[in-house]
């Protein structure tokens, strides 16, 4: 080896002629630096055994190098490289954990929570809501995140101080129902208000109430856990709420994490046969008498542009549900609108198109009229004047009153329709925003939503009259807005629903 170049690690220094000082009597050489080299004595300090003048005789004995000592091992390593490894890894750790830290408090999730979303939901996160989009978004409080909410209306229903039930998926999974009084106070939403709880996550539900002769019924519709269609029927002869049957059928709806399913009341309004009672847009007496039968229809899709279309029949020798016609050409993720309970002969139903818009569809059943090629009987038409577009690809549908839905900005719309058959058609300028003091409420993406109108009449006077939306905005909500028949300012207030 040259001279002046590094040792090798750990081996014995090379001795050189007059390089190094010894200790008397033949001492060690000096250890070897950390680097590997040799520390040299500063040349101001004088070795022991120094002499001023040296005989010849005085040299040293010539002395071998011994080996120097073995350094301890750790784990198979230098004990030196094992120490400079762990201080790695635990420097390592510190920032790990610190990056975590900061993660988890700006809201970063770990790969585990992303993988608990719903595979199509990934894929189309505009078609979910709530769970099905990242387990984070489980309520875990009040409303399920994601609630189906229909509402029975009971203004028919004179022996009770109540103006409307609305029905909900709770937190916990199960159906539940909340009543709101003519003191205009909620009441319900426990436990021992459960409808149902065999409930798909997010399932829409469906409310249709009515009156036969004395009986009073309460009919609720609702995908189960196995994407079956049920029914579940109550009556003011018995508070238990029994299967209904439509659940007899086994019929399987789209097996998606949001699927379009609407029952409605068809023949006339909700039971009550006084057509002239039949509140009209105008505030006048009805005139046109209803239908004479009397049945429910309930539209259910069964894959991603199909719908089925079911009806059952009141004064049947048997309660059955019977096939009407599959729909196609329409969007399975969207909800189902229809109005059938009004004056006259003619019924209507509204889906959301693949290109997300809104089509009004009408049959006539009236046998003593004329088909004609514009207004054909017993056949449901397209009313293509009254197509609304750009609404969200996974709204929901309401009508009473005003149509609603929830358009592509997430805000939900009011549309006053006027139902003519072939000539349906809404007026623009009248359509409004749900909003509050901040300007136009956004929902949830996706958000079922319910809708009524009410009017207290005391001796021939209103005495008040309200327009009632309900939708989603946090998650675990269901969110009133509220305000009157002819307009005004909108209220807005959250329902107040038990955690347990």
């Amino acid at each position: 080896m040259a001279i002046g170049s590094p040792t090798p690690d750990f081996s014995g220094p090379q001795v050189v002629p007059g390089q190094f000082n010894f200790y008397p009597h033949g001492g060690r050489p000096l250890s070897p630096s950390s680097n590997g080299g040799t520390t040299l004595t500063s040349p101001q300090i004088r070795p022991y055994g120094f002499k001023e003048h040296v005989d010849p005789s005085d040299g040293p004995e010539p002395v071998q190098p011994s080996d120097p000592p073995k350094e301890k091992r750790k784990c198979g390593m230098k004990r030196r490289s094992f120490f400079i490894l762990l201080g790695c890894v635990i420097i390592a750790l510190v920032a790990l954990g610190l990056g975590l830290g900061l993660g988890l408090g700006l809201g970063l999730k770990d790969d585990d929570n992303e993988d608990e979303s719903d595979p199509f939901c990934r894929e189309n996160p505009k078609l979910c809501i709530g769970g099905s989009l990242d387990a984070a978004y489980f309520s875990n409080q009040g409303a399920f995140n994601g609630t189906g909410i229909a509402l029975a209306g009971e203004s028919w229903n004179k022996g009770q101080r109540r103006i409307f039930t609305l029905y909900f998926q709770h937190h916990t999974g199960d159906i539940r129902f909340m009543q709101y009084t003519t003191d205009r106070q909620w009441v319900g939403g426990t436990k021992a208000q459960t409808v149902a709880t065999d409930v798909k996550d997010a399932s829409p539900i469906s409310a249709v109430s009515f009156a036969i002769d004395s009986t009073q019924y309460f009919h609720i519709f609702y995908i189960d856990q196995n994407n079956t269609v049920k029914q579940v029927v109550q009556s003011n002869i018995s508070d238990i709420w029994q299967p209904g049957p439509l659940s007899d059928l086994n019929l399987k709806a789209f097996d998606s994490p949001s699927t379009g399913l609407q029952a409605c009341w068809k023949g006339n309004f909700y039971g009550d046969n006084d057509y002239t009672k039949f509140p009209t847009a105008s505030g006048l007496n009805n005139t046109e008498p209803f239908e004479g039968q009397k049945a429910m229809n309930i539209w259910f899709a069964v894959d991603e542009s199909t719908f089925q279309q079911y009806a059952w029949y009141s004064g049947q020798d048997e309660d059955i549900w019977v096939p009407i016609q599959p729909w196609h050409g329409f969007n399975g993720h969207a909800g189902v609108g229809c109005y059938s309970w009004g004056e006259g002969t003619t019924q209507y139903a509204m889906l959301a198109n693949e290109a997300s818009a809104i089509e009004f569809w009408w049959k006539d059943t009236n046998q003593n009229t004329t088909s004609t090629t514009t207004h054909p009987i017993n056949s449901w038409q397209n009313a293509s004047l009254a197509a609304i577009p750009n609404v969200h690809p996974a709204t929901s549908l309401g009508y009473t009153t005003y149509f609603y839905a929830q358009m592509e900005d997430r805000s939900v719309k009011g549309f006053n329709v006027t139902f003519q058959a072939e000539n349906t058609t809404f007026v623009e300028d009248q359509t409004f925003t749900v909003t509050d003091p901040g300007g136009a409420v956004l929902g949830l993406g996706g958000s079922h939503l319910t809708v009524t109108a009410y009017a207290l009449v005391e001796e021939g006077e209103v005495v008040w009259d309200s327009l009632y939306v309900f939708f989603q905005t946090r998650g675990d909500d269901i969110t009133a807005f509220t305000r009157g028949l002819e307009g005004g300012e909108w209220t807005r207030g959250s329902l107040s629903i038990p955690d347990e």
